[in-house]
């Protein structure tokens, strides 16, 4: 007599799921990363104090343009990186292809940028009085 109750469940040798801590915390470069961004910010929190006149402007064009590279949703989405792929790789996540663009399918009399029209597409505008 077989036990209903009872599944065995099979674990198959994948390789376990990555933790998001692993790759935004734990790595050497993400560590650097994180406190080169939190200078920054306190860089730049100082700056803002100092008055427009004293300002050495090349330092605060380096600031502005550093402001790509430490934005938060920037360091993200670069440390997140490899851990897109660690899911990926260990099976939990699929990439899956998206359905193929398709463009809607216009009238040539009423598409500004097909000749045929002339300024039927501009009717709305007042500019041909019926």
């Amino acid at each position: 007599m077989q036990d209903v109750d009872h599944v065995e469940q099979t674990d198959e040798a994948g390789s376990p799921s990555p933790r998001a801590a692993d790759w935004f915390w734990r790595p050497w470069y993400a560590k650097l990363y994180w406190v080169t961004a939190l200078l920054y910010w306190i860089g730049l929190e100082i700056m803002i104090t100092i008055p427009y006149d004293r300002i050495n402007t090349s330092v605060a064009t380096a600031m502005v343009l550093l402001i790509f590279i430490f934005n938060p949703i920037t360091v993200v989405a670069v440390l997140g990186y490899g851990f897109l792929k660690a899911k990926v790789s260990c099976g939990e996540w699929v990439i899956t292809r998206g359905q193929p663009s398709q463009t809607p399918t216009m009238d040539p009399y009423t598409d500004p940028f097909d000749a045929r029209s002339g300024f039927r597409h501009l009717r709305h505008l007042g500019v041909i009085k019926d």
